[in-house]
């Protein structure tokens, strides 16, 4: 497995060729590690790219222009293995192109560039999806990185709560078996706070639409002091994912939405799906500051 390593004076940044992934960052003074460790026994990946869909899809399939296609959750970007397009001491691009092996479940000419800047404290992350078919492209794209919390081996995760950017009235959509019910659960109501224990994912990931904020950070309870802040400017939806006793959580800013459990199927119609035009490119970014 091919690494390579983004550092300047403060961090060190370190990403696999497959799934373009972000795989640690840690601090060099302290030497903490903020990125899950991928424990196989427990969930085993770092930060993946979810590309061309998020979520599950019913029975993972899809059917378009007539045909049925099998894709298992979250696409197949985050297993494919990228190139590296460009590289300097604190940027790294990584590129993907369609093959038969992925036109197999997405019968799409598509390039998927992913650009990682380590900026002092901070990492940020670029998507760029560009459509080289003769025909419209539809896709959704996210992010899914796991930092360690609690922080600290003798905290708990029940010291830590989510605090937003913006007082958020927030209704979290319900899931079944990866699968959107169409009911809903509010969890704050013109609020900042959300206080953060494990029961809050025995019904799976918590799922938000169009937040008011577009920044979020896991801060510590005792002295206030964030942990880590993602900022999700543009990003439509936000997936929060703890596996239950598990000591990571991610915050997943996401352009696309698991199926509802009566999906009509059509990949076209799908929530959340972008649509990009022939020749056309779609941008996304967002960053990670590591305090």
């Amino acid at each position: 497995m091919a690494q390579h390593v983004l550092e300047n004076e403060q961090l060190t940044a370190r990403f696999k060729t497959e799934g373009a992934e972000l795989i640690s960052v840690k601090d060099k003074k302290s030497g903490q590690e903020y990125i899950w460790q991928a424990d196989p026994t427990v969930w085993a990946r770092h930060a993946p790219v979810l590309f061309p869909i998020v979520g599950r899809l019913r029975d993972d399939q899809y059917r378009l222009n007539g045909n049925t296609y099998t894709m298992k959750q979250h696409g197949f970007a985050r297993d494919q293995d990228f190139s590296v397009v460009d590289q300097t001491k604190t940027q790294i691009t990584f590129g993907l192109t369609a093959s038969p092996a992925t036109q197999e479940q997405y019968p799409f000419n598509f390039v998927l560039d992913i650009r990682y800047t380590l900026r002092e404290r901070e990492l940020e992350v670029f998507y760029q999806v560009t459509n080289r078919d003769q025909v419209e492209m539809p896709f959704s794209i996210g992010a899914h990185p796991a930092f360690y919390c609690p922080a600290q081996q003798d905290q708990q995760l029940q010291e830590y709560h989510l605090a937003f950017e913006e007082s958020e009235t927030l209704d979290r959509h319900l899931l079944d078996n990866g699968l959107r019910t169409g009911e809903v659960k509010r969890l704050l109501t013109d609020e900042k706070i959300l206080p953060l224990h494990q029961q809050l994912f025995e019904e799976d990931a918590m799922i938000f639409k169009h937040p008011a904020s577009e920044r979020v950070s896991i801060v510590q309870q005792a002295d206030g002091q964030p942990l880590i802040t993602v900022q999700f400017a543009g990003f439509p939806y936000l997936g929060i994912w703890q596996k239950v006793g598990a000591d990571f959580y991610c915050i997943e800013p996401w352009y696309g939405l698991a199926d509802v459990t009566d999906t009509s199927g059509d990949f076209t119609k799908k929530e959340g799906i972008q649509k990009l035009s022939p020749n056309e490119q779609f941008e996304a970014v967002h960053q990670i500051i590591f305090h």
